[in-house]
C-alpha cells in the first residue's frame, strides 16, 4: 500500500474544513450559553472577568477569560484580575510534548504595568519570550498600547501599587518592576525584535531577566498573514530564544484570533510527531495510524481554554494551508 506524503487531514476540502470550523463555533456557542445563564459550577464559567470593577481591565466587553484557566495576578493585597489565560497543548497520540502558552489582550493605558507584572511572575526562567502579533493602530483604532521601552523612552517603572479601574481598584505588588530597553532590530523586514531587561530593585525579590519582544505588525486583523513564510519564520525565532519551561506569552488586540492562530501552527510545526522533522533536514513523515484531524484537535483544545481562538474561518484553513506548505517546502528541497 502506497504511503501519503501528506497527512490525510491536509488533502480536505475548504468546504470540508468550513464545516469542520462551524462545528467547533456551535461547541462554542453552547458554553458560553451555558455561562451566561449561571449554570452552578460550570466549566465555561467566566466567574471575575465580568464584575463591574473589572470593566477597566478588559480590552473588549465580548472577550472574556474562563474563570478555570485565567490567570492570577500574585497580588498580597487586592485584585488579582488579568484578562489573560492559560493555554496547553497536548494531543494523544501526537504531542511529543506539551506547548505550554499565556494568550492575553494586547495592554492598554491602564493595564500595561499588570502586563509586565504578570510576565516576571509567570516566567520562573531567564529568558522570557513575547509574540505579539498584531499592530499597535489599525484603520485609525488602537489595538494596544505601546506598553514596552524603546530607545527614546528606554525605561518604564511598573510600581508596587496599581490602580486601573481608579482608586477603588487597587492591585498591590511584592515589588516594583524596573522594565529597561537594551538593544533593537528588525529581522528581515518581517517583524523587530527588542530585547528588555524585567528588574526587582532587589536581588532578595528575585532576579533579573531577559525579555525578547517579538513585535509582528503585518498581520491583519480578522484575517490571515498574507504569506506563510514570515509566520513561520517568526515561530521558529521565538520558539529557540524562549527558556524551557516558561510559557510563551502571545498577544494580539483581544488575544484569540491571530494569538490562537499562532500558537496553533506553533505547536504544530515544533512539537507534534507529523511534524517533528518540517523544520530540520529531514523530509517530515505523517503517522500512519492516526485518524484524527490533528489540527481539528489543536483548534478544539485552544477553544476549551479561551474563547474565540483561531476566530475567524479563514485563520482556521490558513493553519491547513502552512500545514501543506511545510510539506511541499521540505518534500521538494
Amino acid at each position: 500500500m502506497a504511503v501519503s506524503k501528506y497527512p490525510w487531514y491536509l488533502n480536505q476540502t475548504d468546504d470540508e474544513l468550513l464545516s469542520k470550523f462551524k462545528y467547533i463555533q456551535r461547541q462554542e456557542d453552547e458554553h458560553l450559553r451555558e455561562a451566561t445563564n449561571g449554570t452552578l459550577n460550570s466549566r465555561w464559567s467566566l466567574g471575575d472577568s465580568i464584575l463591574q470593577r473589572n470593566d477597566y481591565r478588559n480590552r473588549y466587553v465580548n472577550i472574556m477569560p474562563y474563570e478555570r484557566t485565567r490567570v492570577k495576578l500574585n497580588v498580597p493585597r487586592g485584585n488579582d484580575y488579568i484578562n489573560a489565560s492559560y493555554v496547553k497543548v497536548n494531543v494523544p497520540g501526537q504531542s511529543t510534548q506539551p506547548g505550554y502558552y499565556i494568550a492575553t489582550q494586547g495592554p492598554t493605558r491602564y493595564t500595561w504595568d499588570q502586563f509586565w507584572q504578570m510576565c516576571y511572575q509567570e516566567c520562573p526562567y531567564d529568558n522570557i519570550v513575547i509574540v505579539m502579533v498584531t499592530p499597535l493602530v489599525e484603520h485609525g483604532r488602537e489595538k494596544c498600547y505601546r506598553y514596552w521601552p524603546t530607545s527614546e523612552d528606554r525605561v518604564k517603572i511598573s510600581p508596587v501599587s496599581q490602580y486601573p479601574g481608579g482608586e477603588s481598584d487597587i492591585s498591590t505588588f511584592q515589588s516594583e518592576l524596573k522594565i529597561e530597553y537594551v538593544q533593537h532590530e528588525r529581522v528581515d523586514d518581517l517583524y523587530t525584535l527588542t530585547e528588555i531587561k524585567l528588574s526587582p530593585p532587589s536581588g532578595s525579590i528575585g532576579p533579573t531577566k531577559t525579555v525578547h519582544h517579538f513585535y509582528f505588525d503585518q498581520w491583519r486583523d480578522m484575517s490571515r498573514p498574507e504569506e506563510i513564510l514570515p509566520i513561520m519564520t517568526l515561530s521558529q525565532h521565538s520558539h529557540a530564544l524562549n527558556s524551557n519551561g516558561n510559557p510563551v506569552i502571545v498577544h494580539c488586540s483581544a488575544g484569540v484570533g491571530r494569538s490562537g492562530t499562532f500558537i496553533a501552527l506553533d505547536h504544530l510545526i515544533h512539537d507534534t510527531a507529523d511534524f517533528k522533522n518540517a523544520l530540520d533536514t529531514m523530509a517530515p513523515a505523517p503517522l500512519q495510524d492516526y485518524k484524527r484531524d490533528l489540527i481539528e484537535q489543536i483548534v478544539f483544545q485552544l477553544r476549551s481554554q479561551r474563547m474565540k481562538m483561531v476566530q475567524m474561518k479563514d485563520q482556521y484553513i490558513f493553519i491547513y494551508n502552512a500545514a501543506k506548505y511545510l510539506y511541499n517546502l521540505e518534500l521538494h528541497t
